[in-house]
């Protein structure tokens, strides 16, 4: 039952090879940070077919607070690290943008997640990393 609620949180599909994540509420409640792995874990899994696909995190319905809580989750996830091409975050606004592009940099300053403001910008550079990447393999 936990599940299915948890699962209402999220919205997942692909399109031109890019993986999309619209996330609608936050994680409170969950007990159990292996419950959402284990439907990120599906879900890209189903999606991508065994395909390195980058993956937008869409965090544009959450306020501020909840989308840097979400961010925090998602940008330490080592189950996402390994299995996505890369993470782009989109946000709605450009003072999010710039404390969590900080938050990126700091945390992780050898491969820091993008963040954008701006829906074009964010897959056009997921196309681009798509791209690049299978141009080398």
């Amino acid at each position: 039952m936990q599940n299915e609620k948890l699962t209402d949180n999220f919205k997942f599909w692909v399109d031109q090879n890019v993986i999309y994540c619209k996330i609608f509420n936050d994680f409170d409640g969950v007990r159990d940070a292996e419950d959402i792995d284990n439907i990120f874990l599906n879900a890209v899994f189903r999606l991508s077919r065994d395909v390195h696909m980058p993956i937008l995190f869409n965090l544009e319905d959450l306020n501020s607070a909840t989308s840097i809580k979400v961010f925090r989750y998602l940008s330490k996830s080592r189950l996402l690290k390994s299995m996505a091409l890369s993470k782009t975050f989109l946000v709605s606004s450009y003072k999010l943008k710039l404390l969590l592009d900080l938050h990126s940099f700091i945390c992780n300053p050898s491969i820091p997640d993008l963040i954008f403001k701006d829906f074009s910008a964010a897959i056009k550079y997921c196309k681009n990393d798509n791209r690049a990447y299978n141009s080398l393999n």
